[in-house]
């Protein structure tokens, strides 16, 4: 066992903390198990301070001397599938939720065991079709409603998300009882002020609570996505696309089933939404979702060529070529 401290300084990562800090320390993980290797971590991020090991703490960590994780991970980093119980065992075998991140979703838990977790991005989630696609407020209250209609009897929801108009429809449309923590904050928000920290604390605390839930229903985030991680028994659907972006299906959003409502006209809605998703690429290979991790280069596509952007952009080069 070769000693070590992974460390990433705030410039290093600007990205979203399940989508970017988590996932870039989840892909270093599937190597080092392989090594042996236990390292401690320090990692700070742009918009959420110092996460490990403030928000996160290492288990059983062997420290030494310093090393990169954006290195690490440029040589070592492997594609994350969706075996999400595997994936949990390895993920709690190397962090736990500091004890004041467990303490601020205890004091808002009413008990989950039997809840409906609803989780709607709004802000920049409305705008990114180059990610996903958006819902509207009142179309995704009647997905959950039909949720609710048609599933297991759920004594409650948690509304969780980053839309405050949302958040006070639910409270005056679901039929039960609703909880919620109140809107959360993006990162693309702006500056996260003095205490970046708090921003990541509140967002893991989310998916913390998400977790807890009997269920979850989302538009389409990393945030409420990798509650599977944390408890991979939690039945989780996304009702909107994870388009192919990057070289590799973005975890965990991608790896998350999708959706089906009970009527045709919901099954329209979510039909809509899906527009572009990953799993209808003709690239798409269904056994990838299978698996805990595979090397990258493995599974990794020419950047040219992911997905319908990919493709669009390669017919425009040739169109277009440069210099001509």
């Amino acid at each position: 066992m070769e000693p070590a401290t992974i460390v990433a300084r705030a410039p290093e990562l600007a990205e979203g903390l399940f989508g970017g800090v988590v996932l870039f320390i989840l892909e270093t993980l599937p190597g080092l198990e392989a090594a042996g290797h236990r390292p401690d971590w320090r990692i700070d991020a742009a918009c959420y301070g110092n996460v490990v090991p403030t928000i996160l703490e290492p288990v059983d960590p062997v420290p030494g001397p310093e090393r990169s994780l954006v290195e690490l991970r440029s040589l070592h980093r492997r594609a994350i599938g969706g075996d999400f119980a595997s994936i949990s065992t390895l993920w709690h075998s190397r962090f736990r939720p500091a004890p004041t991140v467990v303490a601020a979703a205890d004091h808002v838990d009413p008990g989950l065991g039997n809840a409906l977790g609803v989780h709607y991005r709004g802000g920049d989630k409305l705008r990114a079709r180059w990610d996903t696609n958006p819902i509207g407020r009142d179309d995704f209250l009647d997905l959950v409603e039909d949720r609710l209609a048609t599933g297991p009897a759920f004594d409650r929801c948690l509304v969780t998300g980053d839309d405050p108009a949302f958040i006070e429809r639910a409270i005056a449309r679901l039929p039960i009882p609703v909880s919620t923590p109140g809107a959360g904050e993006s990162h693309r928000t702006g500056p996260a002020g003095d205490d970046r920290s708090e921003r990541a604390m509140l967002a893991f605390r989310d998916c913390l609570l998400l977790s807890r839930c009997r269920a979850i229903l989302q538009t389409s985030s990393a945030l409420p996505s990798f509650a599977k991680v944390l408890r991979p028994e939690v039945d989780c659907r996304r009702c909107a696309a994870s388009k192919w972006f990057g070289e590799v299906p973005y975890f965990p959003v991608a790896h998350v089933p999708r959706h089906r409502p009970s009527t045709d006209r919901l099954r329209v809605v979510v039909d809509r939404a899906m527009t572009g998703d990953w799993l209808d690429e003709p690239e798409a290979d269904p056994s990838f979702s299978t698996v805990a991790d595979r090397p990258w280069t493995s599974v990794a596509r020419p950047s040219r060529a992911v997905g319908r952007l990919g493709r669009l952009r390669e017919r425009v080069v040739r169109l277009f070529p440069r210099g001509a």
